[in-house]
């Protein structure tokens, strides 16, 4: 193990030295604010006398000299050599030193590229996007992952910052960091590497829970592994996280929280909280039994990951559905299970099931906690049982009295008006009324808002004709407080309708809902309205009757 206190110049100053990402590290990842804190910090640096120190690099030494993989310290050199283009570029805009080429030939080979030697190398599938954005500095690569995004965004970034500063100021950052000193730590071999790695991941860096999961197995593997088997069980787990990185790519749920669904779901259920839980369960295995299950730990975690991104690439309706009702963070669990445990026929029965549960979860605003209701139904989710699976949530919400059916009814025919699900519900009853054969499903309206039928309060506390008011034309307390925010007087509308019709009369409104040719819900407000001295008026009994038919509608639409 080598420590070599060197300057960031010498770091890259060789033809033939070139850093490489090993694809079981995470990709690149810093976001606006690191960008943000970095350059803040050596623009600071540059104009003061003090020495700026860039921390510790793990490395691994492939060959002496030449070929290095970076354990620790990936972003932070990603990042430099991604400022360098920056400076180049801006340095260029500015017409610096613009009768030669020489500058910037001695610094793109120091830093960028050397004949066919590319000083850095990213994570297997982002190389492309580097090459090409960042060393051959090409702004129309396309993106397909959220690391190359942050690669091109990080490269426009500084290239904004920089060019609000003078040339003499950009050159003064620029030698800067060619000055600024690292601790560079040459290990080789893999054993050593997860030695070191596990003890700056104890010294409090910056790191996912995913990148400590792996650190902590794969040192745990140093530890319980045969001598003759360390490297090759430490290797296992390296090409086991390669895999998960990848898939990392090409998911949008964020790693650790993927990480933590799956710890709920198959090691402490909802009370599983941080890393510690793994270890304390971990240490109750019998010794000679430890490297099989992080093996089986490790390999079951890769599933999970497989399984989120065909459950985010699915195209199934009721999956789309639990989309629009947003996705609560209890869900997940189930859903990591059911893709190990069903059949694709019995996911959609699974997707039925869950968005079930999760409608009556977001329609009852409670303190209780729906989840420790679920732990034991959570745990037991071991086959394709489906029916006792849904049995069981039944059961439990019935027996709990909060997400019963007639918690359910009851918080139906009160104020809807601010919860959270009455969009999606209405959405759903509008496809339910509609002509047979037409769905409406994943269609969208400008603007979507909810139209109170009966406004609300007017400023003036005036209302218009075709309400149900007393002599002053105001509402009495028994319809602001059961009426007005009823889910028989909401509709759903565009907001630009919604604020077209406003305060008006009923009849002008009515006259305005006939017209619109999608929604039928709209058109059959005339079905619920009473007629009163010639003229259709809306009454507390149309309220009443329009509340009855879309609650039925609900209680039988989400069901057990």
């Amino acid at each position: 193990m080598d420590f070599k206190k060197i300057t960031i110049l010498e770091c890259f100053d060789s033809s033939q030295k070139q850093y490489e990402i090993p694809i079981y590290q995470r990709a690149y990842s810093w976001d606006r604010d690191n960008l943000r804190v970095f350059f803040e910090d050596i623009v600071e640096h540059s104009n003061g006398s003090s020495n700026y120190f860039y921390g510790n690099i793990l490395l691994e030494r492939i060959e002496q000299g030449k070929k290095y993989e970076i354990i620790d310290g990936q972003q932070r050199l990603t990042t430099l050599v991604i400022f360098i283009r920056a400076i180049l570029n801006v340095l260029k805009s500015k017409n610096y030193n613009a009768d030669s080429s020489d500058f910037y030939e001695e610094k793109e080979k120091i830093y960028l590229k050397n004949g066919n030697n590319i000083k850095l190398r990213p994570v297997e599938y982002d190389r492309a996007c580097f090459d090409g954005i960042i060393i051959d500095d090409k702004d129309d690569f396309k993106t397909s992952t959220p690391s190359q995004e942050r690669i091109k965004y990080t490269k426009e970034y500084f290239i904004k910052q920089l060019a609000k500063l003078e040339t003499n100021e950009i050159l003064n950052i620029l030698n800067k960091i060619e000055s600024t000193e690292l601790i560079a730590i040459e290990i080789v071999g893999k054993k050593d590497s997860v030695l070191m790695f596990e003890l700056q991941n104890n010294r409090g860096k910056d790191l996912t829970n995913m990148e400590r999961l792996k650190s902590y197995f794969m040192y745990q593997m140093y530890v319980y592994s045969d001598e003759n088997e360390v490297n090759a069980n430490i290797e296992n787990i390296s090409n086991i996280s390669k895999e998960i990185y990848k898939l990392i790519n090409d998911i949008k749920l964020e790693e650790d929280s993927v990480l933590f669904y799956h710890n709920q779901a198959y090691i402490n259920g909802y009370a599983y909280r941080t890393l510690d839980d793994v270890k304390n369960i971990f240490g109750k295995v019998d010794k000679d039994k430890k490297v099989e299950w992080i093996i089986e730990y490790m390999r079951k975690l890769h599933t999970t990951f497989s399984n989120i991104k065909q459950f985010e690439h699915l195209d199934n309706t009721h999956k789309y559905y639990l989309e629009c009702l947003g996705i609560s963070a209890f869900i997940y669990p189930f859903i990591i299970k059911g893709f190990r445990f069903l059949d694709s026929s019995k996911i959609d029965e699974l997707f039925q099931v869950l968005e079930i549960l999760l409608f009556r979860a977001k329609l009852i605003n409670t303190r209780a906690k729906i989840q420790e209701r679920l732990n034991a139904i959570l745990s037991n989710f071991n086959n394709d049982d489906i029916a006792k699976l849904r049995a069981d949530i039944k059961n439990k919400l019935n027996e709990s009295g909060y997400w019963d059916d007639d918690s359910i009814e009851i918080a139906l025919c009160g104020d809807m008006y601010n919860k959270e699900v009455i969009n999606y519900l209405l959405w759903r009853y509008e496809n339910a009324i509609q002509s047979k054969g037409y769905s409406i499903d994943r269609f969208s309206i400008e603007g979507e808002s909810i139209e109170h039928i009966s406004p609300q309060q007017p400023d003036n506390g005036v209302l218009e004709n075709g309400y149900d008011v007393d002599e002053n034309n105001q509402y009495d307390d028994e319809f602001i407080k059961e009426y007005l925010n009823c889910l028989g007087n909401l509709v759903l509308i565009s907001k630009s309708h919604n604020s077209a019709i406003g305060n008006k009369p009923f009849s002008e409104k009515l006259e305005s809902y006939n017209k619109n040719l999608l929604l039928k819900q709209q058109a059959e407000i005339k079905d619920f309205a009473k007629e009163e001295n010639g003229k259709l008026v809306w009454k507390k009994v149309s309220i009443d009757e329009r509340r009855d038919k879309i609650a039925e509608f609900a209680l039988k639409t989400w069901s057990f």
